[in-house]
């Protein structure tokens, strides 16, 4: 059995291995759908196992209103906002230069840590949160002739990053109250499913959700398996340990979305000099952070 602190590590950083290959698919789909129907799908392929999980597992000590609430906003927050400006980001961005760009998510969620549940960071925790808007400022970084991207898009995953703290937040609270990290998905997944079809009528119509084809459903049917192991080993994550310690380790998607785009995204993307230097700082700086796990 390990200790809390250690399997809230590992879980961490499982969390951030799935998210890594998730990037890479959603990337590869984006010829397929639109952002929204690619949330919406991949919401909807992991919810049965939810389901059936929660019903399963049920502890009549679950019914409790304050974590349940605060599970909704999570869901609010994470899969209805936060999932969508990602996928737009992978979109506009690309895996290697969008996926580092949303590590600086442990910075939001650190100043959420310690203005709200009262966490004390160390010097090192700010160390590292330096290191990691450095390697965003670096993959930030366009040349005049470069036309592959554009930097009136970076707003697109700055609201990724903001709704997603708040969502680590949320989750931290409801974990608090009771301890159920397979309801806390299943419930945050139900709100976010509800909530993108309520904004449907305010999307511009070429982001509403539609039917697919079937290479839509595989591409983002999968990525809904990987996204939601790493939601759920995340909620576990954030149930074991404190959110200054979980989201950096969570956060270093990019090293494994870096390397699988190096293997399968060459004829897509280029992997340039500026975003390997982002990356490693970005990488660097969640490790310092989680330093105080020795």
């Amino acid at each position: 059995m390990f200790p809390a602190p250690l399997a809230a590590a590992l879980f961490a950083l499982s969390t951030s291995a799935f998210f890594g290959a998730f990037s890479i698919l959603v990337r590869l789909g984006r010829d397929h759908a639109n952002a929204i129907t690619g949330v919406i799908i991949s919401l909807l392929a992991p919810l049965p196992f939810f389901i059936l999980a929660t019903a399963s597992m049920w502890d009549p000590a679950w019914w409790n209103l304050k974590s349940i609430g605060f599970f909704v906003l999570a869901g609010a927050a994470g899969p209805a906002c936060s999932r969508v400006f990602l996928y737009l980001s992978l979109h506009y961005l690309g895996v290697a230069r969008a996926m580092p760009l949303a590590s600086v998510t442990p910075l939001f969620s650190t100043l959420l840590a310690i203005a709200v549940l009262g966490e004390s960071p160390g010097p090192h925790i700010w160390a590292g949160t330096l290191l990691i808007v450095a390697g965003s400022a670096a993959l930030s970084y366009k040349k005049p002739s470069d036309k592959s991207w554009s930097r009136r898009h970076l707003w697109l995953i700055f609201l990724s990053v903001l709704a997603s703290a708040w969502s680590f937040l949320f989750r931290k609270l409801a974990l608090t109250e009771v301890n159920a990290p397979v309801m806390g998905v299943t419930v945050s997944s139900l709100t976010g499913l509800l909530l993108l079809f309520l904004y449907r009528p305010i999307m511009p119509a070429a982001e509403r959700p539609r039917f697919p084809n079937r290479k839509a459903w595989a591409f983002y049917g999968a990525c809904g398996l990987l996204n939601g192991a790493g939601f759920l080993t995340q909620f576990y994550a954030l149930g074991l340990g404190d959110i200054s310690i979980v989201i950096p380790l969570s956060s270093t998607a990019p090293f494994f979305s870096l390397l699988l785009s190096r293997l399968l995204l060459r004829g897509t993307e280029r992997v340039t000099g500026w975003i390997v230097a982002g990356t490693v700082l970005i990488v660097g700086g969640a490790a310092l952070i989680s330093w105080r796990l020795r």
